[in-house]
């Protein structure tokens, strides 16, 4: 459940466009930081009324996405929030997330797993039944797979070219300045 309602943002971004300060308002209204109210007013000035509104913090994006996200913030030397604000996501520190873990795993690190591993089967007949079924699935199984795992090396190949590219666009600049 959101800590603030759609009434009570609402209410805030209007007296901050009479003209209120974000820092009086986050006092006022007892909001722990006056970016807060001010990501408020940039989310309704950008998605009007439906930026306001809750969104589900159980949004799950893919792994191509989250390299979109972070090539646009890099590309574009943008703060975490103006990237938030820019794909409409929910929290700043979700990009300081992806970043950390693709940092830390590569392309491994932005793929979202939830729940149980799927080894990790309730029942145990469901287990023995799949022990029975035909290699033929084993090898769809690795295949998909496979398939898989290369997509995600592909991904990251395109995003290490991409780093690189503004890398060497980046440096370039910097030699001709001097």
């Amino acid at each position: 459940m959101s800590k603030f309602t759609f009434e009570f943002r609402t209410k805030v971004v209007t007296e901050y466009l009479t003209g209120k300060s974000s820092t009086s308002l986050a006092k006022e209204y007892g909001v722990s930081n006056d970016a807060i109210v001010l990501n408020w007013v940039h989310l309704f000035q950008r998605y009007g009324l439906d930026g306001l509104k809750h969104r589900s913090m159980d949004q799950d994006y893919s792994s191509h996405f989250k390299i979109d996200v972070l090539n646009w913030k890099e590309q574009n030397h943008a703060s975490l929030p103006v990237t938030a604000l820019h794909f409409n996501l929910s929290s700043p520190s979700t990009i300081w997330q992806w970043a950390r873990r693709f940092k830390k795993l590569g392309i491994e690190g932005l793929e979202r797993k939830r729940g149980n591993p799927k080894a990790m089967t309730k029942h145990k007949n469901k287990r023995a039944k799949n022990q029975s079924a035909p290699a033929s699935k084993d090898d769809k199984a690795k295949l998909k797979q496979l398939e898989k795992e290369n997509e995600m090396l592909r991904i990251e190949n395109s995003f290490l070219k991409k780093l690189d590219a503004l890398a060497r666009k980046k440096s370039t600049q910097e030699n001709s300045r001097h």
